[in-house]
């Protein structure tokens, strides 16, 4: 069995390289003959809108999905997967945008599914302190200190991301892609990814890497393709790259400024009332008025208690203390479903655990909130009304797909989070909390996201953003609260709502500064 990556052992590395690479879901083309390299000792990053075909021209290097056309050569060695497990025996290991811990295994189990150690020469059995052992070294060559015997489950997402990674050392790995793992980590955990990445690149290792955070494109490149419409359309060195050229080529046309949100369509009323709420040992005290056609952001280090906080107010957790009231209404000790229909809505940051069913249809997935409304024959729900529905949602977000009969694990990660939101304002809700609405969307569609919460607070709904990214809040919202260790430590509004401050909020609590943090 491989041994947990040493980051001083000689690794060989090779190029990697795709010719001509096409993928076919039925009459819809997501890739269209792809010719990319990757050379060991430098980190590829491929750009794009959602949509573009990043995740799957991946997914077809890793062995995950199966090509239409097109050949894949490691060296001069032509490639073909049958499963994910050929291309780790060749060194070839996907990162996902998703982690998929099996969340009652612990940390070192999970981290060896399909590859437990044994020992013994007569009776073979599980080498179960081999395993932690080697389970520790993987964490400790990334610097991480995450507890083996943990379970799964109890990770946060940011965590079960950081594992995903060490599980590719695990296995010794010597070509890494990594399709979006920066998206659920704070400035401070993606500069500890990007030195790991930094000293796997000097050490010959061969990387790619999706994002659709500019900065993080510019800093980690050394080399950049840019895809769109399943086309490859650029592919240069870094040093010959600039942020306007990147735009451009990834949309096709010329990106225009998002403002500062400076007008406000918020209102004296009261849509969702929080009084000293807690959730033991997650967060305590919490309290906040949120009011009609207000956009409320919610800033802080992961882990600081903001997802468990709106989990909370949602039902989804029960609550130690406090009150919530929404419209009048106190929802405090009411279930989910009934919460739901007193006009509440939680779009969750983890879209493929709480926010949809991927094996299900677009339409599916966009009516699975409204079964009620849609209509009904004989007692079974009427097909033709569902795709209607389905239909206008998808044209209103401009979800990208073949139709609404499309299996929704087969759009990009964008295109799924905006059938998950999709989903919610379909009951028309008075109060919409979105937990990281744009994780994973690229510049583009984040534009039209924006757009689209803006002008659903205009229209009179209340509406709480959770967000990592601090550009985010400070372009959206007309107050921003700062929680850290599971308590609400600053409030922003007006002109004291830009970067710098809402990071050092937070950060000076934690004994950083923003500029340090951002390092």
């Amino acid at each position: 069995m491989p041994q947990a990556a040493s980051m001083s052992a000689p690794h060989a590395t090779g190029l990697y390289r795709t010719l001509d690479v096409t993928k076919n879901y039925g009459p819809v083309s997501v890739l269209r003959g792809i010719s990319v390299s990757l050379e060991p000792g430098r980190v590829h990053t491929m750009m794009g809108e959602n949509g573009a075909g990043k995740s799957t021209l991946f997914k077809v290097m890793a062995g995950i999905v199966r090509p239409t056309a097109g050949a894949l050569y490691l060296d001069d060695e032509a490639l073909s997967f049958a499963s994910p497990h050929d291309a780790h025996a060749h060194g070839i290991y996907l990162v996902p945008q998703e982690p998929a811990l099996m969340p009652s295994l612990t940390v070192a189990e999970t981290m060896f599914v399909g590859q437990l150690p044994t020992t013994g020469r007569v009776i073979p059995r599980i080498d179960w302190a081999g395993m932690r052992a080697r389970a520790r070294a993987a964490l400790a060559t990334l610097g991480l200190d995450i507890p083996v015997d943990a379970e799964a489950r109890l990770l946060s997402i940011a965590q079960q991301q950081q594992v995903e990674c060490a599980k590719a050392l695990l296995r010794g790995c010597r070509v890494i892609l990594f399709d979006e793992p920066t998206s659920p980590l704070t400035t401070h955990e993606v500069e500890r990814l990007f030195g790991t990445m930094r000293r796997l690149r000097d050490e010959g290792y061969t990387l790619a890497f999706i994002s659709h955070r500019m900065d993080e494109v510019l800093d980690i490149s050394d080399d950049i393709s840019v895809m769109r419409d399943g086309v490859l359309v650029d592919s240069v060195a870094r040093a010959d790259f600039d942020r306007t050229r990147l735009l451009s080529q990834m949309v096709g046309r010329e990106m225009r400024t998002i403002p500062r949100r400076t007008g406000t369509t918020a209102t004296s009323r009261p849509m969702l009332t929080v009084s000293g709420l807690a959730h033991s040992p997650r967060f305590a005290d919490v309290g906040f008025t949120l009011h009609a056609g207000e956009i409320l952001g919610v800033a802080g280090l992961v882990g600081a208690g903001r997802t468990e906080i709106a989990e909370t107010i949602f039902g989804l957790r029960a609550r130690d203390a406090g009150t919530v009231v929404l419209d009048g209404q106190d929802i405090s000790a009411s279930p989910t479903y009934e919460i739901i229909r007193a006009g509440l809505v939680y779009a969750p940051e983890d879209r493929a655990r709480h926010g949809t069913v991927l094996p299900m249809t677009i339409a599916e997935n966009l009516t699975s909130g409204l079964i009620e409304r849609v209509k009904h024959r004989f007692g079974l729900m009427d097909h033709d009304d569902e795709d209607r529905i389905g239909a206008e949602t998808v044209r209103r977000y401009r979800v990208r797909c073949a139709g609404t009969d499309q299996p929704l694990r087969q759009l990009s990660g964008g295109n799924q989070q905006k059938v998950v939101f999709g989903k919610w304002m379909g009951l028309s809700p008075k109060v919409a909390i979105l937990d990281e609405p744009t994780r994973g969307v690229d510049v583009g569609a984040k534009d039209e996201i924006y757009e689209i919460i803006q002008g659903l607070a205009a229209e009179g709904m209340a509406i709480l953003v959770i967000s990592s990214e601090m550009e985010e809040l400070v372009r959206l919202c007309d107050r921003i609260l700062s929680v850290y260790e599971g308590r609400i430590v600053a409030e922003l509004s007006g002109d004291d709502i830009t970067p710098d401050r809402v990071g050092q909020s937070y950060l000076s609590h934690a004994g950083l500064s923003h500029a340090g943090a951002a390092a």
